[in-house]
């Protein structure tokens, strides 16, 4: 892709390409040696008439056997979805046909023996990512100079610029799996925290407005909104990793790389190594959130039923129910197939935050969880 320039001093022009950040998305995977692809989405835009699109989606989901979870808003569209590879492009070739900002949607593609997905869903929301700040609408027209795109090829010569603050949007469960080496962590629960952490710090004398800010997320759509609302804070130099860091795992050998661990996904993954291969992070089935393996060695964990953090805050009520539930699925499992009614509403993720490993996902908040990148 040709590289786009912005009216600016000193190396400011050096690592922007494509200030609005159109045209620059993969048709189709990098690798397809699995038989499975999970395609994570999403795209803001100005979209009309979302219970017919709704609709629409739905059936071609059908009829193409997708699995996964969109959200449909009036500010655009935001998912993942999983299936057999020819599937998968097939259903993403429609759906780029079905608005005219879906044309050149930002999609990060992996490869799985399975799908993470069991069902599909497509809901209907007020926003595809929920930051508690309605007057902060990136749209692909409404972008202003002043927060740019960084390719993954370029974002290392960025944040090893000693002169730049990097900002990991993401919650701080997620953050405790992995990041960027100097990264700084906000100490979110949700991604309503956000923007009180960026007003405190855009009070802080000692930051200039002119201080290069380089922020990330899982797959690009927090900071869309994070980045946008330090440009309203009046920081005058902000950077976006694009298609975050889904993307860079993608396209960035791990002997070039700037990552450290693993990465949170919103599906029944839990988590991602650098090959974008599941690492070794189960869910607690109870609260969704991510365990290593040392942590499901501890006495408070229970499968199905409780971890260390959850255990103390469970109640008996919940405590039998999980167990029901849980030997539902060990029937289920035993029979070779797969018990559904597994998945529970949790706190948030992904725009809200961890999802039940089977049919929802997280939404980055941190109470609802829905749905993130």
């Amino acid at each position: 892709m040709e590289e786009d320039t912005i009216t600016g001093s000193g190396d400011h022009d050096n690592f922007v390409t494509n200030p609005t950040g159109l045209g620059s998305s993969d048709s189709t995977p990098n690798n397809t040696t699995k038989e499975y692809s999970i395609a994570a989405l999403y795209r803001f835009s100005h979209l009309h008439d979302i219970g017919e699109l709704q609709l629409k989606i739905r059936a071609a989901a059908e009829s193409n056997r997708i699995f996964g979870m969109l959200l449909l808003a009036e500010e655009g569209i935001n998912g993942t979805i999983s299936g057999h590879n020819s599937d998968v492009m097939r259903f993403l070739s429609w759906l780029r046909q079905q608005h005219k900002d879906f044309a050149d949607m930002d999609i990060k593609y992996s490869q799985a023996d399975q799908s993470p997905f069991y069902r599909m869903r497509v809901r209907l929301k007020r926003e595809i990512v929920t930051m508690g700040r309605p007057d902060v609408k990136p749209t692909p027209h409404s972008r202003k100079q002043g927060v740019s795109y960084v390719e993954p090829s370029k974002w290392n010569a960025l944040i090893q610029d000693p002169d730049v603050l990097l900002i990991d949007t993401r919650n701080e469960y997620e953050i405790q799996l992995g990041r960027f080496k100097g990264a700084v962590d906000p100490q979110t629960t949700t991604f309503r925290d956000f923007p009180r952490w960026a007003e405190t710090l855009a009070q802080d004398s000692t930051v200039s407005k002119e201080k290069k800010i380089a922020m990330y997320c899982t797959g690009g759509i927090r900071c869309e909104k994070s980045t946008a609302l330090m440009q309203h804070l009046g920081f005058k130099k902000v950077y976006h990793l694009k298609g975050g860091i889904l993307k860079y795992l993608e396209e960035i050998e791990q002997q070039n790389s700037s990552w450290e661990g693993d990465c949170f996904v919103f599906d029944a993954r839990v988590a991602v190594d650098h090959s974008l291969q599941k690492s070794q992070y189960v869910s607690c089935h109870a609260c969704r959130m991510p365990l290593a393996p040392h942590d499901v060695e501890r006495a408070e964990y229970r499968a199905g039923v409780s971890c260390h953090h959850c255990t103390k805050t469970t109640s008996d009520e919940q405590v039998a129910r999980f167990e029901a539930r849980q030997k539902q699925m060990s029937l289920a499992a035993n029979r070779g197939g797969v018990h559904l009614g597994g998945s529970t509403k949790h706190h948030d993720t992904h725009g809200q935050d961890p999802v039940p490993m089977r049919t929802q996902m997280y939404d980055s908040h941190g109470s609802t969880r829905t749905l993130v990148q």
